[in-house]
């Protein structure tokens, strides 16, 4: 994963600058010991050496601190950029993904593996270097009180695993509440009005508690255990960091090697001990994010998304043949047939629940009969097939804020002016070109007529519109159904308030309650 999410050329930087601070790992025990010899052989030129040995070597290793933190900020924004572009992008194309989880999985999960996978990654990988450089500072300074040292505070990295398993289920169990708790509070944010006006405040309020109590204990429970993790490791630590110290100690006293070569090995098995803490915390969070980790595995596929390759093909006649369709247990329609020729005027009606919508989702290949079939000018397609010449409106249409009325029309395409003012003049809209559109300043009507304006610009044979009049006055209602049935485009639209004078205007009238 952390190949295909960072850059190579700020990885390489990074690992430059992170050798370069590995210097410390020699160079202050090499300081501390030219010391100690100097005042043992009284030479006082030997000082001099040492603070220009000291002076050189620290400036060297600021420069790797520098780099280090510098390239590391690179490599998050890297990771960040990467993770969250690839995320929606999987959000956009793929069918099967669920819109109440992206906000979660950009702005939660991204940051946690951030801090539980990226991070430690790489300062594992520091710390492994930096490690073994003072590994072979110190054996060869004295081998066998160095291998003391090294197998000594080389046991809390062996049992870095403690603690790991259940670390990695709460981990999981963290993620899942963030969720639970975004999705519930945009829940409850898009149902802020229904909320006050039924008086629902306290319910929704206890709701949000809920979620939000819910989502602190899971951080609290992650902290804990990995507290508790790090209180056994560094017990062990603790134990292992004093023994070696008594054996150098006695080394020292029966002459076996000279206080100065102690105090270097010292202070390089202090700097080994803190690596090896360092790793043991940082392999326990690494093994923590596995689940998380595998949760995005489908990332790291190089499938090249191809979006333009469907070219619009001729749907008409629709035929829709003996269809059958059921919903738990509960029969919409069973052999349904009737045939939509190209111009024509359709209107689906029917008590509330019978399948209106449900149709309608089904010649837009949204959905598939038990039974039957729905064919497309004596084929059968799929619904990005379907979708090239067919618009679907809802009641509801989506505005996007900040964008000008043209840019929510085409939606991305190239900008026909010529076509753009055809359109806009026939469904009555010139006065908001070149405006930037928000949602909350449109009436209901404008909200449709932009929809419509877009299947008309997208060069939609078919329209399927679901009760689009629903919410709207009677003005507005009137001025959406002249403007929908004096286009040349077909279109199927379910309907709820008519009467015969209404139903008269449709070519067809399809009632699914008979």
């Amino acid at each position: 994963m952390l190949k295909k999410f960072i850059t190579k050329k700020h990885l390489v930087l990074y690992f430059i600058f992170i050798a370069i601070t590995w210097l410390e790992a020699i160079i202050t025990p090499t300081l501390v010991s030219m010391i100690i010899a100097s005042f043992e052989k009284k030479i006082l030129d030997d000082l001099w050496i040492a603070l220009t040995v000291g002076i050189i070597g620290n400036l060297f290793i600021l420069i790797g601190l520098a780099g280090k933190r510098y390239y590391y900020a690179k490599l998050v924004a890297d990771f960040t950029w990467i993770m969250k572009y690839k995320l929606f992008e999987h959000f956009l194309y793929n069918k099967n993904s669920k819109k109440e989880d992206i906000l979660s999985n950009l702005e939660n999960d991204v940051k946690q593996l951030e801090t539980s996978y990226l991070e430690p990654a790489v300062i594992i990988i520091s710390s492994v270097g930096f490690t073994i450089v003072s590994i072979v500072y110190a054996l060869t300074t004295n081998f066998w009180l160095g291998w003391i040292f090294i197998f000594f505070y080389s046991m809390p990295a062996l049992c870095s695993g403690i603690g790991s398993k259940k670390l990695a289920l709460i981990s999981e169990e963290k993620a899942t509440s963030n969720q639970e708790y975004l999705s519930q509070t945009t829940n409850i944010i898009g149902g802020e009005s229904v909320i006050k006006n039924y008086g629902a405040m306290d319910f929704f309020y206890s709701l949000f508690r809920r979620a939000l109590s819910k989502r602190i204990d899971q951080d609290i429970r992650y902290e804990q255990q990995r507290t508790i993790n790090n209180i056994l490791i560094n017990s062990i630590d603790a134990f292992c960091s004093v023994v070696p110290i008594i054996i150098g100690g006695i080394m020292t006293y029966y002459n076996y090697l000279s206080g100065a070569s102690f105090v270097a090995i010292y202070l390089v098995s202090h700097n080994i001990g803190y690596q090896f803490n360092e790793l043991s915390y940082f392999i326990n969070t690494y093994k923590s994010s596995k689940q998380l980790r595998n949760r995005y595995d489908f990332l790291l596929q190089d499938a090249i998304i191809q979006t333009d390759d469907l070219s619009s093909t001729s749907l008409f006649p629709i035929l829709v043949d003996c269809v059958s369709l059921s919903f738990e247990d509960n029969i919409l329609f069973e052999n349904l047939s009737f045939e939509i020729k190209k111009g024509e005027k359709i209107a689906l009606i029917g008590a509330s629940g019978c399948g209106k919508s449900t149709l309608l989702n089904l010649i837009y290949g949204q959905l598939s009969p038990d039974l039957g079939k729905v064919t497309y000018a004596g084929q059968i397609l799929n619904q990005e097939q379907v979708a090239k010449s067919a618009s679907y409106i809802l009641q509801d249409s989506y505005i996007f804020d900040g964008l000008s009325l043209e840019e929510n029309i085409t939606l991305g395409e190239s900008m026909d002016n010529i076509k753009m003012d055809l359109i806009l003049n026939r469904v009555n809209l010139e006065f908001l070109k070149g405006h930037l559109l928000y949602g909350n300043h449109l009436s209901g009507g404008e909200k449709q007529r932009i929809e419509i304006a877009r299947s008309l610009y997208h060069n939609s044979d078919l329209i399927l519109a679901d009760e689009v009049k629903a919410n709207l006055d009677k003005v507005n209602s009137k001025q959406i159904s002249n403007i929908l049935l004096t286009l040349p485009q077909t279109l199927v639209e379910v309907i709820h308030h008519y009467d015969e004078e209404t139903l008269a205007q449709y070519d067809k009238v399809i009632n699914l309650s008979q």
